[in-house]
């Protein structure tokens, strides 16, 4: 007797995927890696995806939610192409950046309450979307798309705005020099670390008592401070 696919197994596989993608890489990570982490045998895991690479597939279609239930099982592996492209096209969907937005238009006026509601936007973006982030950082390096899409799109691109508008902020024009660019990459790591790498930390390094408020307007002070301090 053929055993039966359950709807709610992959999604149950779809999250031990997304964590030992997350805390081993792709390479490192086995299949048997996943099946021991979703409950079910390595033969039972086959009946759900065809491949190591159809089930990292499946770990960003569920990272990037993307519906689950219509999928053809097994799930075949699409390309690397295609799972880079999905990636994208929810990074631009949860791209909330309103008021970097407006302060990018050549007449905006950047003051520090606009460099707040910039690193507010920007510490929410990040929290949303952590697990993702965390994937695609350890991954990277591993898959060359992944890697590019990561330097350009999701680092690059940010930063050469924000160093933009550090520029503004601080009355100067012309292109931004090179440590104001590294400024706006130290803005970002400072809200990076609050909005979500501080949740991996270990007990030892962690700070004891500090709310998610706390974490949030603290980091976000310090991002707008950074802006406009950049020396050269």
């Amino acid at each position: 007797m053929a055993r039966r696919k359950e709807p709610q197994k992959l999604e149950t596989i779809a999250e031990a995927a997304i964590t030992c993608f997350t805390d081993l890489g792709v390479r490192r990570t086995q299949m048997t890696d996943v099946a021991k982490a979703a409950g079910v045998s390595a033969g039972a895991l086959y009946l759900y995806v065809s491949s190591k690479e159809a089930l990292f597939h499946l770990a960003i279609l569920k990272l990037c939610a993307r519906p689950l239930d219509t999928l053809a099982l097994p799930l075949a592996d699409p390309g690397v192409a295609e799972t880079v492209a999905v990636f994208a096209a929810r990074a631009a969907e949860v791209r909330h950046w309103p008021s970097l937005d407006a302060a990018l238009k050549p007449r905006a006026n950047v003051d520090r309450e606009v460099l707040l509601a910039i690193g507010r936007e920007l510490y929410d973006m990040l929290h949303e979307a952590r697990q993702a982030i965390w994937l695609i950082d350890r991954c990277a390096t591993e898959i060359p798309e992944f890697g590019q899409l990561h330097a350009r799109d999701l680092r690059g691109q940010h930063r050469d705005a924000l160093a933009g508008i550090a520029m503004k902020a601080m009355g100067r024009k012309g292109p931004p020099s090179p440590a104001v660019k590294l400024a706006a990459r130290l803005a970002i790591e400072a809200v990076a670390w609050a909005a979500m790498h501080r949740m991996r930390e270990s007990t030892a390094n962690g700070i004891p008592g500090l709310s998610d408020e706390i974490a949030r307007e603290t980091a976000v002070a310090s991002f707008a401070a950074t802006l406009t301090g950049a020396a050269v």
